[in-house]
């Protein structure tokens, strides 16, 4: 089988690039053919994974309308406040164009691909596979609906759900993500796990990188994701401060991208910006010790899976995940993990504060954690379930 990925960019290490390049390496590794196809790339973006893969980076023409940070012109707001249209649209519509001929599916992943897909389909006359990790953000950030938004809206979702119609099939990774997509595009999907590298996690030891930090005698709490609102890190920095009121030895560990100067200033106006450490791994085995370096994992954002979360499992972590993420489907309560109904900082810090005063229940949790990822989830799980997608699609797919 031949098969085109899409991804919009493959410039930093988030949880969907790391989807997307682990199930390029499995497919190969099952001996199909695998092209990726992206508007940007650079080596931050795991590069033990890029070295393996055949990337084509398709960057459309410059565009009359540019931005310009250092001149606030009209027309440099007027495309910034209009970017979907001036910039993402035309690189999608130049990608889908440039997809060659010859590949028996089109498997593009995440927001605007679809766009690209559609263009794609119509040159190549193949089935499309939309992995859809998240609907756009207008279906679900309120801000998006205010100001410009009131124009922009009915135009995104009117060109969004043209693209959508000519897709053949909708994969998630959640029930919730499922009924995401039924809300916006009025289509059911299939729910396909993702995967994860559970031996690399596993055999992690994280004692150095306790050792670098002074978190010897610590209660190191982690969470792991790009700095975002729908991440909450926010949530995770309260816990902290309820906790420190109690216990001196509490510590908390960002590891992602993004900017920190938020979280920095109410680590200080709560005083206890010596208890938080951020950090960035740049590298898969970096990450892995992080996760085993951590005593417990925290993760109160509220989005349609979690990669983290089922990482931290099969590093034997217990996890405290919000009800309302999608990775919460696969933990039963107080067994392999703890999921909470309101992921709120004094919610949090309760579940924390009941494994610190219940180690046995702490190993326990992350011991079964382990156990579940083992025995359920993988790369080449996830790769083999998508490709039994691909195949129906393909024989499902009338040519004209």
């Amino acid at each position: 089988m031949k098969v085109a990925l899409l991804h919009p960019s493959l410039t930093w290490r988030g949880g969907a690039e790391r989807q997307v390049l682990n199930l390029a390496v499995e497919l190969q590794r099952a001996g199909n053919e695998v092209e990726i196809f992206t508007t940007a790339i650079n080596n931050r973006c795991y590069p033990e994974h890029l070295r393996q893969l055949t990337i084509n980076i398709v960057q459309a023409p410059k565009l009359l309308i540019t931005r310009n940070s250092q001149k606030r012109t009209l027309s440099s707001r007027l495309s910034g406040r209009f970017r979907s249209y001036t910039d993402d649209l035309p690189a999608m519509v130049y990608l889908g164009k440039k997809i060659p001929k010859g590949f028996d599916v089109i498997n593009n992943h995440n927001f605007p691909t679809e766009w690209a897909a559609f263009f794609a389909k119509r040159k190549l006359n193949a089935p499309i596979v939309w992995m859809c990790n998240e609907p756009p953000f207008w279906f679900s950030d309120p801000s998006k609906r205010r100001g410009l938004g009131k124009i922009n809206l009915p135009l995104f979702n009117g060109l969004d759900k043209v693209a959508v119609d000519y897709i053949d099939e909708i994969v998630v990774l959640s029930s919730i993500a499922a009924r995401r997509v039924e809300d916006a595009y009025g289509r059911t999907s299939k729910i396909v796990r993702s995967g994860l590298n559970t031996e690399l996690l596993h055999r992690a030891s994280g004692k150095e990188l306790r050792s670098k930090y002074g978190f010897k005698s610590s209660f190191v709490l982690l969470q792991v994701g790009n700095i975002a609102r729908d991440k909450r890190q926010k949530d995770s920095l309260l816990a902290l401060y309820y906790l420190s009121k109690k216990y001196d030895n509490v510590k908390l560990v960002f590891d992602g991208e993004g900017s920190t100067d938020e979280l920095t200033t109410l680590s200080r106006r709560l005083g206890v910006e010596k208890k938080v450490l951020f950090l960035h791994s740049c590298s898969d085995d970096e990450l892995a010790q992080v996760y085993a370096a951590c005593d417990v994992f925290v993760f109160p954002a509220q989005i349609t899976w979690g990669l983290a979360v089922i990482e931290a499992m099969a590093s034997s972590k217990p996890v405290i995940v919000s009800r309302k993420s999608g990775a919460s489907e696969i933990i039963q309560d107080g067994e392999n993990g703890i999921v909470i109904d309101e992921p709120n900082a004094e919610n949090m810090a309760a579940k924390v504060e009941k494994l610190i005063s219940d180690p046995e229940l702490q190993k326990t949790i992350g011991s079964n954690a382990y156990s579940y990822t083992v025995q359920n989830l993988s790369w080449k799980i996830y790769a083999k379930n998508m490709v039994a997608v691909f195949e129906q699609t393909i024989n499902n797919f009338q040519k004209p």
